[in-house]
């Protein structure tokens, strides 16, 4: 076989390999998974954690505001604060009351996060 024959063989192998590895599926496999709790710096799942990620991690950690334990209504005043004080883009009213639902139910005073992150 001449090298060129050869080059070509070699690249159209190279491309079918790839054509495989990107065709698998990566949300199956354990390595996405745990990358995909460390994304959200271990939030648990649910309604709001993703809308919540993101409006934080702008300005600060995720630790910032999981050590909080902040009722409903003083995540609510906390985000008041932030857009007035902190210059915090002002959240749409949906996604306002997603985030506050979020924070309440998992990082409230009873911390329900704390329990399902050791269960």
């Amino acid at each position: 076989m001449s090298a060129r024959k050869w080059t070509g063989a070699l690249v159209c192998a190279a491309a079918l390999a790839w054509g495989w590895l990107a065709a698998t599926p990566a949300g199956f496999t354990q390595s996405a998974v745990a990358s995909d709790e460390t994304d959200f710096q271990g939030m648990p799942p649910g309604k709001g954690r993703e809308e919540t990620f993101y409006a934080c991690v702008v300005c600060h950690s995720m630790r910032l505001v999981t050590q909080q334990g902040l009722s409903r209504d003083r995540w609510d005043e906390a985000i008041d604060w932030m857009v007035e004080e902190q210059d915090m883009p002002e959240l749409e009213p949906a996604d306002r009351a997603l985030i506050v639902d979020y924070l309440a139910e998992f990082y409230g005073p009873d911390r329900k996060a704390d329990t399902q992150s050791t269960q």
